[in-house]
């Protein structure tokens, strides 16, 4: 309710703005007509009173409500940007999700595809940097050092303390993303390609030049000074004709962190991380470089800029300031757009509890995962059901029950809410305990027809890869209906000898099946857990609670689905 206090609050401050706007550029428009009228009055009277009253009265009117209608303008533009921002939280949490990136392009396709990371990234992202969207992909597909979960859990509880600033960086437009690595590959290199021992004869003949000009020297002296003067500047224009094209190239990545520079420091000085942005050295670089542009861009206008040239060597110095700046920028460079790129990725995480249901994880070394209030972060949180589980001491917990019941989605929200904690971000649950370690999963295996594969070779070869992983280190699985690929009877059979074999490498996990005989495994064995999902029949109308419960399910609903449809008679034979 909050945020669509904040969105009304928003389209009622938008509208007053641009009915501010509309007042200020008719009032500019009147000024501006008057004061043209005026001069032109002028002219054909010669009025001097007429033209006085123009330049004194009105013209100053006309440039007061210009700038006034641009800084409502931009101040317009700011608020759509921020309730555009308000707008896109209460989208997500209302599971209207409109951004899908596909799972081809996530660090971790299988788990990508299998939790829907793809879709979840694509509405959690609000970097401003490739590498910021890179960071954030890899953590959200658990690419990550597990020892560091504790340091990025108590930095995302220190920023969640500023939201205002998190906004500011977040809130502003990017047309493209900033690429760091291609900043800094071009601030690497010289913007001297070649050695130009030479280049120091264009100065030594500008004071030679200047010198035999004011003290009167001999004019073949300065002549010659001139001349050598005119053929070095030439020449070293030519060589250096790069440099500005290259900090052209840098001209929108620059003009994009300056905007955001400010904000991104004051914010690392509220924080204990981030002691370069600390020290304001990307402010006071990136405002240099962004100078040097500016004073470069002359170029565009050839009369100024030979002009400049015969009166100083400008070409000159600012290659020379560059060429230091750059090597400065360099310096400095790789320690701060690294914190920047880590802020960037934390503050989208931060994001989940500064607008979102969620609650900080728990980690612990006894139950592998113990939850409450567990909900699905892709789904409309004001309507999802919530579960709560217990694995009590069991390894292996296999989930039951019939079609739409709710197994898949009880995994996928597990599974996703697993990787958020096992980065140390917020969960979508009133508590959740768990063990830290790498989640693995098959739930939605495609085959492949460019290499050859079958569906049932392709899920054989993404359950080995599980059991391979839990011989070798501490996994938590999700396997959805396993073996789906083939009879039931082989099916069974093919399970039943996966989850012995599983059970012995001590792995912990979930499995969800179809497959009533195979919860029979649990009755003798107390790593084995059963839990599963019903469903009721009312008036031929199928309702479902999407409650997880202890026990095996007893019931099934296929054939019921398919006679109330008409697709079965207990005749066994398909109507018509």
């Amino acid at each position: 309710m909050e945020l669509t206090r904040k969105i009304s609050h928003l389209n009622r401050k938008i509208k007053l703005n641009q009915q501010l706007l509309s007042s200020l550029q008719q009032k500019r428009l009147m000024f501006g007509l008057v004061t043209f009228l005026l001069l032109v009055a002028s002219q054909i009277a010669k009025g001097f009173f007429l033209e006085l009253g123009a330049v004194l009265l009105f013209l100053p009117g006309f440039v007061v409500f210009l700038i006034k209608s641009r800084r409502v303008a931009s101040f317009i533009v700011d608020l759509k940007a921020l309730k555009d921002l308000y707008q896109h939280h209460q989208d997500f949490r209302s599971g209207r999700l409109f951004k899908e990136i596909p799972p081809e392009k996530m660090v971790n396709p299988d788990l990508a595809r299998d939790l829907d990371l793809g879709l979840f990234f694509g509405n959690l992202d609000h970097s401003f940097s490739r590498q910021g969207e890179t960071k954030l992909n890899q953590w959200i597909c658990q690419m990550f050092e597990v020892d560091s979960r504790d340091n990025r859990l108590s930095q995302i509880k220190e920023l969640i303390r500023f939201p205002r600033l998190i906004r500011k960086i977040q809130v502003q437009p990017t047309a493209e993303k900033i690429d760091f690595a291609r900043v800094e590959a071009e601030v690497r290199r010289s913007f001297f390609e070649e050695p130009m021992p030479w280049k120091w004869l264009l100065p030594i003949a500008w004071v030679c030049l200047v010198a035999g000009l004011f003290l009167g020297a001999p004019s073949i002296f300065w002549k010659a000074s001139l001349l050598v003067y005119i053929a070095t500047s030439l020449y070293f224009m030519g060589r250096t004709q790069h440099i500005f094209s290259r900090l052209q190239d840098l001209h929108t990545d620059f003009s994009q962190l300056s905007s955001r520079i400010h904000t991104l420091e004051t914010l690392a000085n509220r924080l204990t991380f981030c002691p370069s942005l600390k020290k304001q050295q990307a402010s006071t670089d990136v405002k240099k470089l962004n100078r040097l542009i500016s004073l470069m861009s002359i170029k565009t206008n050839p009369i100024l800029f030979y002009i400049l040239n015969i009166i100083i060597p400008w070409d000159f110095m600012i290659a020379e300031l560059s060429e230091k700046a750059r090597g400065q920028f360099y310096s400095h460079f790789k320690h701060w757009s690294l914190e920047i790129v880590r802020l960037e990725a934390l503050s989208c995480l931060a994001n989940l509890k500064i607008y979102h249901p969620t609650t900080w994880p728990e980690a612990g070394t006894n139950e592998f995962v113990f939850v409450k209030g567990l909900s699905h972060p892709l789904l409309d949180q004001n309507k999802v059901v919530t579960n709560d589980f217990s694995p009590d001491s069991s390894e292996i917990i296999i989930i039951t029950g019939s079609n739409m019941s709710g197994k898949s989605t009880f995994l996928r929200a597990l599974g996703l809410n697993f990787c958020l904690a096992n980065i140390g971000a917020p969960v979508f649950a009133k508590s959740f305990c768990f063990k830290p370690t790498s989640i693995v999963t098959c739930i939605r295996v495609s085959d492949s027809l460019r290499d050859g594969q079958s569906y049932f070779y392709a899920e054989v070869q993404r359950l080995k890869t599980i059991l391979e992983k839990a011989r070798s280190k501490e996994i938590l699985f999700l396997i959805d209906e396993p073996l789906r690929g083939t009879n039931n009877k082989e099916r069974l059979i093919g399970n039943q000898s996966y989850l012995q074999k599983i059970l012995q490498a001590k792995a912990h996990g979930f499995i969800s099946t179809h497959d009533l005989e195979l919860t029979q495994l649990g009755d003798n064995n107390p790593a084995i857990a059963n839990f599963h999902f019903s469903e009721q029949w009312e008036d031929e109308n199928l309702l479902f609670d999407y409650k997880i419960k202890q026990g095996p399910s007893r019931s099934t609903n296929a054939l019921k689905i398919l006679a109330r449809e008409g697709l079965y008679s207990k005749s066994g034979e398909a109507s018509t």
